[in-house]
């Protein structure tokens, strides 16, 4: 074996071991979800595997005397990288969770990758040190279920103008049927696989009545009006049924009504602009039950308003056609 191909051998060895111990983390704290200790949506999964998953990786590659800043983020970013696409082939994650957390386990599994190879080059880095790389998820995990946890309630609005009359735009807010594709225009939240909107339909006008919203997938919900104004706003709170979000429709841990994300209600205001035109706005509020509240409500902030922006631009344009 020439000294060109060492280093690849090296690499490549190092990748394969720190992938198979982040599958075999993947693995242990996806078996045991309901004793709230190994959770998915945690801090010692989220940021704790990829940070082990690119020490590791670079504690074993790193044989030479010194490996270089550069070496380490190299092997960091290859092996976290494997990773995600491993558990994706394996069906161990669908492609919005592993969108959503693909951020976070880069910078994660770089710090870990750098953490390793500082020790290593100060003459540190021994089986011991590994074995903590190794464990160090799964010590954080029962510390972070110890701390008491409180769900978080979040909201969040969208607004567009339509050259429209309020009277008007109201009109196309209870039923929306037979939606197209070039309709709801192109959005990051579809891109990745969130079900689209096919249709919504009421079974009446006003407080009381239902809004029934079909999805892509086989996927359905309910809003139950709550307060109806007409030219003025809809507002409504959600009821999933049971079988009404198919588990093959959207990912377990990003599932609406799941164990870790809930829809509570919304609604549309509507108000007159200067000129006879609409402001028009959306609001949903959900509430969050993860173990991580900033990291699960920023990226639920940023999925809703996708969301509605495509809602918003298909009401648009339909009012304004009608009109």
């Amino acid at each position: 074996m020439n000294s060109e191909t060492k280093p690849r051998w090296r690499i490549a060895s190092a990748v394969t071991l720190g992938v198979l111990y982040g599958l075999a983390l993947r693995i242990g704290f996806g078996w045991a979800p309901e004793h709230r200790i190994f959770e998915i949506i945690s801090v010692a999964f989220l940021v704790g595997c990829p940070f082990s998953v690119g020490a590791v990786a670079v504690a074993i590659g790193a044989a030479e005397d010194r490996v270089s800043i550069g070496r380490q983020i190299q092997i960091s970013i290859i092996s976290i990288s494997v990773f995600l696409v491993a558990t994706y082939v394996t069906f161990l994650e669908g492609l919005i969770c592993l969108v959503l957390a693909a951020p976070l386990f880069l910078v994660a599994a770089i710090l870990g990758g750098l953490t390793a190879g500082y020790l290593h080059n100060l003459r540190y880095q021994s089986r011991s040190t590994l074995s903590v790389f190794a464990i160090l998820p799964i010590l954080i995990a029962p510390i972070e279920a110890s701390i008491p946890h409180e769900p978080t309630e979040h909201s969040v609005t969208t607004s567009i103008q339509i050259d429209s009359p309020p009277e008007k735009v109201f009109r196309t807010l209870a039923t929306v049927r037979d939606i197209r594709e070039e309709e709801l225009g192109f959005t990051f939240v579809h891109l990745i696989g969130l079900p689209k909107p096919l249709e919504a339909e009421m079974s009446c006008n006003g407080v009381g009545c239902t809004r029934t919203s079909r999805w892509e997938k086989d996927v359905w919900f309910q809003e139950v009006i709550t307060e109806w104004k007409p030219s003025e706003a809809i507002r409504y709170r959600f009821i999933i049924p049971k079988g009404g979000i198919p588990r093959e429709a959207l990912d377990q841990h990003v599932e609406i009504g799941g164990a870790y994300f809930q829809l509570i209600d919304g609604g549309y205001e509507v108000f007159s602009t200067s000129g006879g035109g609409t402001n028009l706005s959306l609001t949903t509020s959900f509430r969050n039950k993860s173990l991580m509240n900033r990291y699960g409500a920023f990226w639920g902030r940023l999925v809703l308003n996708d969301f509605h922006r495509s809602i918003l631009r298909l009401l648009k344009n339909r009012a304004e056609h009608d009109a």
